[in-house]
């Protein structure tokens, strides 16, 4: 009996990172992410790394690994929030992002998910039916 042939993968587009998940964004979909949003925020356009393509594409992988790219993501639109461009640095570049801003803000908000898990393991344990336990008593 003849093999079939494996259906290929859908190939994913890694740049539209409007509607890729962000669990699945890679370096790529982060490079797309900043091009778009300094053209929203700032009106700049095109994108240019801090020192080069190189020097920045290898702190994306290496800030991915480190922090994930949903807590990456969210610090990221934290930085975007509180840029305040000037004529010497007129856009926000992913480099600049890793070097000097995301140290202060990574912390913050792994303690605001933190309180959050705890408050919604506190609702779990106060929403508890206990009324089965009186029946083993």
């Amino acid at each position: 009996m003849p093999r079939k042939k494996a259906e290929p993968k859908p190939k994913i587009n890694r740049s539209d990172w409007r509607n890729l998940p962000v669990t699945e964004w890679n370096v790529r979909t982060f490079h797309a992410y900043f091009a778009d949003m300094n053209a929203e925020c700032y009106g700049s356009s095109p994108y240019l790394p801090l020192r080069n393509w190189a020097f920045e594409q290898g702190a994306l992988k290496r800030a991915i690994a480190e922090h994930g790219a949903e807590l990456l993501r969210q610090a990221f639109d934290e930085c975007f929030r509180t840029y305040r461009p000037t004529r010497e640095y007129p856009i926000l570049t992913a480099g600049f992002c890793i070097a000097y801003r995301i140290n202060g803000i990574i912390p913050g908000l792994v303690a605001k998910k933190a309180e959050e898990e705890r408050r919604a393991a506190e609702t779990r344990a106060e929403s508890t039916d206990y009324s089965e336990v009186s029946a083993w008593l």
